[in-house]
């Protein structure tokens, strides 16, 4: 006979797929905030401050899948210094 309890892996498969995409999301708001925000980027100290993350933490948080996700988002290239060519022998 099912309890209460049959329905803990349900809603913590919810769960974890809700905090999924808060990462998701927290990932490509850096990148935003970074590569797409004009010669005024949101300084790195403040994200990291915002996010509770080490200034390390927000340079490596986001790769390029995020900025190529926030570039289809907004419709434009990042306008970044930061902006990082693909390496040798790969394709964007």
């Amino acid at each position: 006979m099912p309890t209460k309890f049959d329905r803990v892996p349900r809603v913590e498969r919810k769960a974890v797929s809700r905090k999924e995409a808060a990462e998701t999301e927290i990932r490509q708001l850096l990148a935003y905030a970074r590569e797409f925000h004009g010669d005024r980027p949101y300084k790195i100290e403040a994200l990291a401050e915002a996010g509770g993350m080490s200034v390390s933490g927000i340079r490596t948080a986001y790769k390029d899948g995020e900025i190529d996700t926030v570039a289809l988002r907004v419709g434009r290239k990042p306008d970044s210094r930061r902006f990082r060519p693909p390496a040798a022998g790969t394709t964007r």
